[in-house]
Order: structure tokens, then sequence, then C-alpha cells
């Protein structure tokens, strides 16, 4: 089998391609599939510098090599014995979180609950852009907000940073609710975030949102703590100071703690500083999100998707063997969309 592994945490040099990998095998309960496509996601960068070590190296039968990646799409080649959802030859999508089952390869197994048809009205590439970025903004709202698409109706949202690729999924599914929407960006994806549904556009590189903003609903932080402690006060100082307003953040320092001081005593902080930062911001409620598989968000995303509600934004595609080439374009922070990996191995 090949894939793209890392042997160790650093730039995009420890990525490397290898074709001698063994092909996994799918447990009772677990789909083989043939990967067609996968994509890149902050945090596949993240790991690859070592973040979230303290949890991931836990949760690995071995350390290295490790493959990353996260969205994945293709064809399922085998079915366990308790599987029979899907048959060999069915084309399927999704998102895995388990850190032994990366994407970047030419084969992956998956649990039944990270794992859909795919739609069928886009392509594998296409598809590989959407599960992560689609189920981490699912996550955000639905888990750790506790909000349900009728109490975001019409709501104003904030989405910072709104041409990545969380930003151009949330954007046209906050579009899909009717909801008053503005975002962050550079001026080169004006355009872009204006034709997914922003009504509102700020450049980040010459205006102060905080000063053009106010009386929000929800503010969706895809920079969040990477953006320091004044970026995160100045995305809250636009909503309404109210208990049915909401900030929710992707970046924040919960795994960090973790890695910095280990489990035992990490857990037991991380948690103190997200309760003071709740205090501190009271009425407002305060979420730091985390992504979890979701099949109820992926068979909604299918649904979506299949509408033509929501489409894909893609940046740009890679073959496997240009893993650097890709990560390093995905460590400009200037991707319109996602940068796919498109699995071939010639």
């Amino acid at each position: 089998m090949f894939g793209a592994v890392i042997n160790k945490y650093g730039d995009t040099s420890v990525l490397e391609y290898n074709d001698l990998l063994e092909e996994p095998k799918p447990k009772a309960n677990q789909v083989l599939v043939e990967i067609r496509a996968s994509s890149i996601n902050p945090i596949d960068l993240m790991k690859r510098q070592g973040y979230g070590k303290a949890i991931f190296e836990k949760q690995r039968s071995a350390s290295f090599p490790w493959i990353l990646g996260s969205d994945f799409a293709g064809i399922v080649k085998e079915v366990g014995t308790k599987v029979s959802k899907f048959s060999k030859g069915d084309e399927v999508w999704g998102c895995t979180s388990h850190a032994n089952h990366g994407c970047y390869a030419q084969y992956g197994v998956f649990d039944l609950n990270e794992i859909d048809f795919k739609p069928t009205n886009i392509s594998f590439n296409e598809a590989a852009s959407l599960p992560y970025v689609a189920l981490t903004t699912w996550a955000t709202l639905i888990r750790w907000a506790s909000l349900r698409p009728q109490d975001i109706k019409n709501k104003k949202v904030l989405v910072q940073a709104g041409a990545g690729g969380v930003g151009t999924f949330a954007i046209q599914l906050f579009k899909s609710w009717n909801c008053e929407i503005a975002t962050t960006c550079s001026n080169h994806n004006y355009d872009l975030v204006k034709s997914l549904g922003a009504k509102t556009v700020i450049d980040y590189s010459n205006e102060d949102f905080s000063n053009m903003l106010k009386d929000y609903d929800i503010v969706l932080d895809c920079v969040g703590d990477l953006g320091g402690e004044s970026f995160m006060k100045k995305c809250i100082q636009v909503l309404k100071q109210e208990n049915t307003s909401h900030y929710i953040t992707l970046n924040h320092p919960f795994v960090r703690t973790l890695d910095d001081k280990g489990v035992l005593l990490g857990l037991p902080h991380a948690l103190y500083l997200r309760q003071k930062l709740k205090r501190e911001q009271r009425p407002i409620n305060i979420h730091w999100s985390l992504f979890r598989p979701s099949l109820s968000g992926l068979q909604e995303l299918n649904k979506l998707v299949s509408e033509e509600v929501v489409k894909p934004v893609v940046d740009s595609i890679f073959g496997l063997k240009e893993i650097v080439l890709a990560h390093d374009k995905a460590s400009t922070g200037h991707a319109s969309g996602k940068v796919v990996i498109q699995n071939i191995n010639d």
C-alpha cells in the first residue's frame, strides 16, 4: 500500500511518500475503503508539528510512522462481518478522528459512524474537501453550543476567516438558515465569500471588524487564540450582551495545555481556564469546540450537497507524492477553500 507518513514531528520536510505500507484489515464493524481523495485541514498541519501528542500518542498502536489526514472519499473494497449497510464498490465519503486511521494512503479502515454514501453530484476530489470542515462546524453548533437550526435562523453571525475551509462551508450553512452573515478575509477573496452568502465582508489587513460590527448573535471564530487574547476579546465585543449570544472558537488552549502539562495535570488546568473565561464573559456563552464524528451530521451534509445548498470550494489539487507542496500551500493560510490530495501513485 502507498501513502504519506511522518516518522517524527516537524515542518513539511518530515513528510515522506512510502509505497511499502501494510494494508489495514477491517474489524467486524468497519469498512475498508480504497481512498480516491483526501484533503488538508489545519489540524493535520498541527499534528505534524506535534500538537495533541499527549492524547494522540496514547491512541496510536505505534508512535511512528504515522499517517495523517481526516477526510476521505473513495470506493468500498471490503466490509467487516457485521456490516450490512455497505457493499464492495459503493462510493463513500466521511471523516475520521481515529489516530490509527489516517487518510493520506491508498486504503483506510473506518468505523460506521465515520462513513456514509457519497453524494452522486460531486467528484471524489470535491467530496474529500467537505466532511471535516462540515462536521467541525456541525459539532460547534449542535454539540458544543447546543443550538438547533431553528435557534440559528435569522440570526446575525460573524464568521472569522471566511475564505478558509470551515469558513466557506459555514457561510453557506448559515445562509441556508437565512442568517445575516459578516466575515473577514483578504481583499483577494472578497468575491468568493460574497458569492457564498456573506452580506458584510471586512478586509482584515486594512479594517478593524470590532469597530464595524455590533449586536451580533453568534461568532464562529476560526482563528481563536492563534490570534492572541486581544483578538478573541474583540470577537466577543461584537456580540449582544445577552445570554442568547454565543462565542464559539475552534482554536483554544485545551489541547495545548494537555501537551504542556500532561493529561493528568493538564486536564483540570484546561477546564479551569475554560471556566474562568466563561465567568469573565457572562452573560455571553463561551464554547471551546473539538471535532467529533457525527453520522447524522454527515447525512445532513449529504442532503445539503445533493440539493446544491452547499457546494465544495476547492483551492487546488495535488497528487499524494506532492504532499510536501500541498502542506506548504495549506500552511500559508491563504488558500481559498480546501487543498485536496488526489490519491495517485504515478
